[in-house]
């Protein structure tokens, strides 16, 4: 069975009688959702799938034997009744990125169905939703400002970007450079925020299978749209970032 691994430029129109203002639109489909079915079939794995204006996440793993099946992802954009949102990257296939696609999604309670085509092919997915995407670190943020050498520096904002997802229970980063797509990594899982610190349980990795099941536990304050994160990385050395959050 075919799975889902095309979902973007996505226009979604509701067909709950919501009220169409963007902030209606995007309350009602931001947070973290998990795939219950494809087709009428469920996967062989997980999918989760991350929305927090102004970015979409998708990606599809197995926990258990510690699997990175695939990822995509791109940017949103509402526009009265829809929401679009344009592929920045793809590792199930690269050449999809700036393609269109067209999804309907119906909300029920906390399951949404999506409606779309991809590929020459009718797809219908459903979703339970996991979180609503609230919290102090709900949005979608690029990194801005690293520390080096014991001083913080500002990143130069080329087409690279790196992006890191976070829902009121979940998280995800992805480096990836929509220009050449090329795609660096991505890594995610569940997130606890508590007392001043950012505690993540990796569930997915990209570059190595091996970090699947680690806890990190960081320190991190929120000043308006800044977000300090620091500690110490898996490998034990000192770490500062500066996250900007998107708009």
């Amino acid at each position: 069975m075919k799975t889902l691994s095309t979902l973007l430029i996505i226009s979604i129109s509701l067909l709950t009688g919501l009220n169409t203002s963007k902030s209606t639109l995007a309350n009602a489909l931001e947070g973290a959702w998990e795939i219950e079915t494809v087709n009428g079939e469920k996967l062989a794995h997980r999918g989760a799938m991350l929305i927090q204006a102004p970015y979409a996440f998708y990606t599809e793993f197995d926990v258990e034997k510690k699997i990175f099946v695939g990822s995509q992802g791109g940017m949103i954009e509402i526009m009265g009744n829809k929401m679009s949102l344009k592929m920045e990257f793809d590792t199930w296939n690269p050449e999809r990125i700036g393609q269109e696609y067209e999804i309907t999604a119906s909300l029920k309670g906390s399951q949404v169905t999506l409606n779309f085509e991809a590929d020459g092919e009718a797809f219908e997915m459903k979703l339970n939703r996991s979180d609503n995407g609230s919290g102090d670190l709900a949005g979608a943020w690029r990194i801005t400002d690293r520390m080096r050498n014991g001083e913080m520096t500002a990143m130069r904002m080329g087409p690279r970007k790196t992006i890191k997802m976070i829902t009121g229970t979940r998280f995800q980063w992805a480096a990836y450079n929509p220009d050449t797509k090329q795609f660096s990594g991505t890594g995610g899982g569940t997130v606890i925020l508590e007392n001043g610190k950012y505690n993540e349980h990796i569930e997915f990795f990209s570059r190595n299978p091996d970090r699947v099941g680690a806890d990190l536990s960081f320190d991190y304050k929120v000043n308006g749209d800044k977000w300090d994160h620091s500690g110490l990385s898996s490998t034990g050395n000192l770490i500062r970032e500066i996250w900007t959050k998107q708009k």
